[in-house]
């Protein structure tokens, strides 16, 4: 029996904005931040307000292909800071229920992809990306494999982002999956965000 979870981080994946990206590029450089003459650190804590279960359907076993979900987003502002830092933390309970009984080789497997994704002044861009990916093979002489899981799934990401406005939401779609389902859904989605920068006395 061979079995693993990995988590990989990738920011290239899914990139999709409302405008284009060399539009954004010169908007972002023309940006000038503001000056603190007087600087003193601001640290304050943002927590997320639309929590969202995600219940996956299922037809006579087989995950429907081309499911997402936003599971929390959350508000910063920054406006009013000097050279802002934005400690991202997302956790939640992924919970499926799985099983394999044809052939002589058995195999569950539930992948999933997890995008954090900035919105700031209208556009929108995929800043990083986490996999969930779990698997059972089994080639022992067997009638059939069952597998329960529910595990906590935590992720964190910093953020340089310009003294404005934004929004913060965590988003999961469904990738691949192997085996019949009686079960998958990501649940108790907690999303919060820890604010530092500097602004006048």
């Amino acid at each position: 029996m061979s079995y693993g979870v990995c988590c990989i981080s990738n920011p290239d994946w899914d990139f999709h904005s409302s405008k284009h990206e060399h539009d954004y590029d010169h908007d972002h450089k023309s940006h000038k931040e503001p000056e603190c003459k007087k600087p003193e650190l601001k640290l304050f804590l943002e927590c997320g307000t639309h929590p969202q279960d995600a219940f996956f359907e299922i037809d006579d076993g087989e995950v429907e292909e081309n499911q997402t979900f936003v599971l929390n987003r959350v508000l910063v502002d920054a406006s009013h800071l000097c050279r802002p830092l934005v400690k991202i933390e997302f956790s939640c309970i992924i919970f499926w229920e799985a099983e394999d009984e044809e052939g002589d080789e058995h195999e569950v497997e539930v992948d999933l992809l997890f995008k954090l994704i900035r919105t700031c002044d209208g556009y929108s861009e995929v800043i990083q990306t986490w996999r969930y990916l779990k698997e059972f093979d089994v080639e022992n002489d067997i009638d059939e494999l069952e597998v329960e899981i529910s595990e906590p799934f935590t992720v964190t990401f910093c953020d340089r982002p310009c003294s404005k406005c934004c929004e913060y939401k965590i988003v999961v779609e469904g990738r691949d999956f192997e085996g019949e389902f009686d079960a998958l859904r990501v649940v108790t989605p907690d999303l919060s965000a820890l604010v530092q920068g500097f602004s006048e006395k």
